[in-house]
């Protein structure tokens, strides 16, 4: 039996190199405290993708006007003051007083400019810009050609948003307090000189041209003498209606004429005609608000014819109607006055197909009369916008 030492099993024991740890247990182990650490930070410092852009100031807004007034400048306001990250507060007031609109008052540190908007006028929007300090002001007037529209509230918007953008960028605007101030002092009674009154040029009711802007509907009433043949002049009467769009107005007229009588010996006739012509024109602008109206027509005449016989071996034959269109080119000048409007008219109709009256007797027939085909006429008509 082999005997052991102990005490050398005990040295070779302590004298044997420690084995490092496992190197793949120890990378297993920083991947999942990695991949924690990931994870918390994802939920706990998670953002939107895309994020509004902070915003580049405050501006204060004052708007007099009624309710829905208050409500479309609002609106449109806040959406273009939005394209340049610009927040904006509103505050409805009853009026304004363009004496205060320099407002001495130190502002919010966010506000960089004040805005006053006057919309209680019935003809113009006036809108006032001044910087934070109040040392400049912006003024700028909008006529209300058609009321306040959405064509006047988007002009008001883009004013006010290019001259925010000029404010942000440093720039001057409008002019300084000083001169605005001056501006709105009354100017000075000039000295009392006596002049002879000039003779009156213009009719006592004209008022500035933007108060009365063309209407595109437009009713009218004329009166029209035409050359039917070289004996006889037609005389007509019509209404009609016309509207106004591309630089072009299109008209309908109903007309009537007075009845046309010819005799020939024994025999004649009554010609009472109504019908329908519409019309296209080209308005060009003149001086002194005349207006050249170059066009064309087209018409389609219902005629009642009557024969009349004064012999009394004879009878007349029952009325009968016919239908005739006619074509014609007419020119015409036309003054403005306000809502109405009075224009003359010279031109000429044309019957594409010719017309004639004849009388019957047994075998013979007799021609008692030829209208024209070709028609010169002139009329004078009075139109009242719509």
């Amino acid at each position: 039996m082999t005997s052991v030492n102990p005490s050398r099993i005990s040295s070779s024991v302590a004298n044997t190199p420690k084995r490092p740890r496992d190197a793949g247990g120890n990378w297993l182990a920083a991947r999942r405290l990695g991949l924690a650490v990931f994870v918390a930070a994802g939920l706990l410092g998670r953002q939107p993708l895309f994020a509004n852009p902070p915003s580049r100031g405050e501006v204060n807004v004052v708007i007099a006007g009624n309710d829905r007034s208050f409500a479309a400048i609002t609106k449109s306001l806040t959406e273009a003051m939005s394209f340049i990250s610009v927040t904006a507060g509103f505050e409805k007031t009853a009026a304004i007083d363009p004496h205060s609109i320099p407002d001495k008052r130190p502002p919010p540190p966010s506000c960089f400019a004040r805005l006053w908007v006057d919309a209680t006028a019935s003809l113009e929007i006036t809108l006032y810009i001044t910087d934070a300090s109040a040392e400049r002001v912006f003024v700028r007037r909008i006529g209300l050609d058609h009321g306040l529209d959405t064509v006047a509230i988007e002009s008001l918007a883009l004013v006010a948003q290019s001259s925010l953008e000029a404010l942000l960028a440093g720039q001057p605007i409008g002019m300084s307090r000083d001169d605005y101030e001056h501006s709105l002092e009354p100017a000075p009674a000039p000295p009392a000189v006596r002049v002879p009154e000039k003779p009156r040029t213009t009719a006592p009711f004209q008022v500035e041209s933007r108060v009365y802007q063309p209407s595109r509907w437009q009713l009218a009433a004329g009166y029209q003498l035409e050359a039917w043949d070289r004996v006889t002049v037609r005389h007509e009467a019509a209404i009609g209606v016309a509207y106004e769009r591309w630089a072009l107005r299109f008209g309908v007229d109903l007309f009537t004429t007075w009845p046309v009588q010819f005799q020939s010996g024994d025999s004649g006739a009554d010609v009472f005609s109504n019908g329908v012509r519409l019309q296209l024109s080209r308005p060009i602008e003149l001086p002194h608000r005349f207006r050249l109206l170059p066009g064309l027509g087209f018409a389609i005449e219902l005629s009642r014819v009557r024969p009349e016989l004064s012999s009394p071996d004879a009878q007349p034959a029952s009325p009968y109607f016919a239908v005739d269109p006619s074509v014609r080119a007419v020119l015409g000048i036309e003054r403005s006055l306000g809502r109405w409007s009075l224009r003359g008219l010279v031109g000429l109709d044309f019957a594409p197909r010719p017309v004639r009256y004849v009388v019957t007797d047994q075998s013979q027939t007799e021609v008692v009369r030829t209208p024209w085909r070709e028609r010169p006429f002139g009329a004078i008509v009075l139109g009242a916008g719509l």
